[in-house]
């Protein structure tokens, strides 16, 4: 066993469209299932930091209906049982609460921890050292629900922030603070102000809690939330469990966990990491991660049969070696080419590119 005990499981959320990363990453085929950097594609490699966790009996996976047939092609060696589905998309209150309620029914004594499959995290062994660290914290004190926070390297602004509070313990060298608040996207000066103060983190949404604390706080939160899992997971194993899990997700408010439960609730740590971390949310993010080595003399990088001219620090990503894609005179662009589409986006802008895949869905193209 990989556990630390045999009470711990790893929650995989697979939900998400990543519809900054168009065209590449499409509703049917969103950016966990792409191989954006590495060898393997997202939701694989958040599949292999998991099981150096947990035994794979211990994953659960949780997703809407429409991406099953892609998980299992991805991750085949997740028991069938531990798919997690939901009907309609409700954010990841919803989906991480009926999570929550199946696994406790199972397991009573369940320590779950939850983390997302679109991330890339360059340092597995910090990430796994965290994690083990996190549900150690959590096992001594079951009344704390425990995020992990990033040490963040940039002044972004399109990511949320958890502010330190009061040191709570040292745990296998690392240091726990109480958490003073969440704080929404913040404006490019509070964000740099943040950095600066070294009292925030990134909040990457990992979280590690005991199933039975959480559905307390969810009751008290979220109380018509609550009442649907219930409902539901009372029905698991049963031949009305499909019905009811339709007739009940459905009614559920579209609401993050963050907004249901974590900025309310008195008891929640932070840990902060060092871990390799980026939420892969655009394009800019993506040509960061390209390495300096593997750039050319002009700073460009290039998949794909690509002419460059005259153009200087410019990723050109074409997935038809077939087709040439020739550029005159850029400086400072982004070129994503598929079989249906090209984006051309000057760096420093493709945060915007979500403005595309929304005006695709009013004129339904």
């Amino acid at each position: 066993m990989k556990t630390i005990n045999e009470h711990n499981y790893v929650l995989i959320m697979a939900g998400g469209s990543g519809s900054r990363l168009y065209p590449r990453s499409t509703d049917m085929l969103p950016k966990q299932f792409q191989q954006i950097v590495g060898d393997n594609t997202l939701i694989e490699q958040a599949y292999n930091r998991a099981r150096k966790i947990v035994d794979d009996n211990h994953i659960y996976i949780s997703s809407n209906h429409r991406y099953i047939d892609l998980i299992k092609k991805h991750l085949p060696n997740i028991p069938i049982e531990n798919y997690i589905t939901e009907p309609v998309k409700r954010n990841t209150g919803p989906a991480i609460a009926l999570a929550t309620a199946l696994i406790f029914k199972k397991d009573p004594d369940a320590i779950i921890t939850a983390v997302h499959s679109d991330h890339l995290v360059i340092k597995t062994d910090e990430y796994v050292k965290a994690i083990k660290t996190g549900i150690k914290v959590v096992e001594e004190n079951s009344k704390y629900i425990l995020c992990v926070g990033i040490t963040p390297t940039s002044a972004h602004t399109g990511l949320g922030y958890i502010e330190k509070n009061e040191k709570f313990a040292k745990v296998d060298g690392y240091i726990v603070y109480d958490t003073k608040r969440f704080v929404e996207k913040p404006n490019l000066e509070l964000a740099k102000q943040y950095v600066s103060s070294g009292n925030f983190f990134w909040n990457a949404g990992y979280f590690v809690w005991q199933a039975k604390h959480f559905l307390s706080e969810l009751k008290k939160y979220g109380p018509q939330i609550y009442n649907g899992v219930i409902k539901i997971s009372k029905t698991k194993g049963s031949n009305d469990y499909s019905d009811i899990l339709d007739n009940e997700f459905v009614k559920f408010e579209d609401i993050s966990i963050d907004n249901l439960i974590m900025e309310k609730t008195s008891n929640l740590l932070v840990l902060p990491v060092d871990i390799g971390w980026s939420d892969v949310g655009s394009w800019d993010v993506v040509a960061d991660m390209v390495k300096i080595q593997d750039k050319d003399i002009d700073g460009n990088y290039t998949e794909g049969t690509v002419i460059n001219i005259d153009t200087h620090n410019t990723i050109v990503l074409s997935h038809d070696a077939s087709r040439v894609v020739a550029t005159i005179g850029l400086d400072n662009y982004i070129i994503v080419t598929t079989e249906e589409a090209i984006v051309i986006v000057p760096r420093g802008r493709s945060e915007d590119v979500k403005k595309i895949v929304s005006e695709l869905n009013i004129k339904k193209i």
